[in-house]
């Protein structure tokens, strides 16, 4: 798993701090585009689409590519980079990033493009952000958005259980995983968006459903600041656990996993948890971890009738001893 940690591994407005530029897509529909600064960094962001607002953190290159025209129909997506994605980023002393400065930068970002309680979404380990924001702001969103992202990480219970689900994996898959791993020292030559698109595309057979999906295309036009996303898996992240610490959230939760994602693996998340009296889990059952590319009409069908159901709708705090409700869906065979 050595590999797989590697892989994972405009002017301003001087009031706002914010800037954009707006054009029309083909279709019609409004496309704008900006930045906004935060600690100096320039993060870009890009906003597509109609309906309710949704907060998309991680990439304004890379995460646009994943979602289908289908969903922009009914949410208006503000794609936006996080530091180690940023075209420009202002060095930082790394021992000052820690998860609680992060999720203080998604606020800023929120509160900078005035977004008033919108869908807070991440894809990996910026779904695990996501929660953290949640956590802390839960007044600030209207519902959460988890998709391929662990609740644990850095720590024996994700070794054990990424161990026994690559253990069901076909001879063939992980055959052919093996002969990509004999090619690792690769990585070691190689830094940013190169030894990120590299690593990724070595370990294509944990991270699809289909194993020899290329998804090195994702990549272009990315910036990855190396030093930055290995202080946050090996360090901010380090024997992480989500649910270490009692908290409790009244916002919606919606977490998309992949059946196939063997880099973080389903089976790292419970049916219901206490903390979370609404919550709805998904497992795809032809998707790694990425299903709203992989099986984006499916995806695009089970968002938009989840947020139909909960998004919009009051609801009251849960009382101390009362029962909660916990949706879970499965997919079909």
């Amino acid at each position: 798993m050595k590999s797989v940690l590697s892989v994972l591994l405009l002017s301003f407005l001087a009031l706002s701090g914010c800037s954009h530029a707006r054009n029309e897509d083909q279709d019609g529909s409004l496309r704008t585009t900006g930045s906004i600064t935060v600690d100096g960094s320039k993060l870009n962001y890009v906003v597509e689409g109609k309906g309710k607002p949704c907060l998309v953190i991680g990439s304004s290159v890379y995460y646009p590519k994943t979602f289908s025209k289908k969903i922009r129909e009914h949410l208006r997506m503000y794609f936006v980079d996080m530091k180690w994605f940023a075209e420009n980023y202002a060095p930082e002393n790394l021992d000052a990033v820690t998860i609680g400065s992060i999720v203080d930068d998604v606020e800023e970002i929120r509160s900078k493009l005035e977004l008033n309680t919108p869908v807070i979404m991440g894809h990996s380990i910026h779904g695990t952000i996501a929660m953290e924001y949640v956590k802390r702001y839960s007044n600030k969103a209207s519902a959460l958005v988890i998709i391929g992202s662990p609740p644990q990480w850095g720590n024996p219970v994700y070794d054990q259980k990424a161990a026994a689900l690559w253990e069901t994996a076909s001879e063939e898959r992980k055959g052919i995983q093996n002969e990509n791993w004999g090619q690792a020292n690769e990585l070691s030559r190689l830094t940013g968006k190169e030894e990120a698109a590299t690593g990724y595309h070595m370990a294509s057979r944990q991270y699809w459903y289909d194993p020899g999906y290329d998804a090195r295309w994702l990549w272009d036009g990315m910036t990855v600041h190396s030093e930055l996303t290995k202080h946050l898996f090996t360090r901010v992240f380090a024997n992480y656990n989500m649910f270490e610490e009692p908290f409790a959230i009244p916002t919606p939760v919606l977490v998309c996993m992949g059946k196939y994602d063997y880099v973080i693996p389903h089976t790292l998340w419970e049916s219901k948890y206490v903390s979370i009296p609404d919550f709805t889990f998904v497992l795809f059952d032809k998707s790694g971890h990425t299903p709203q590319l992989e099986e984006s009409e499916l995806f695009d069908q089970r968002l938009t009738k989840w947020l139909t159901d909960k998004v919009g709708k009051r609801r009251r705090p849960r009382l101390d001893g009362e029962s909660c409700s916990m949706a879970i869906r499965i997919t079909e065979e």
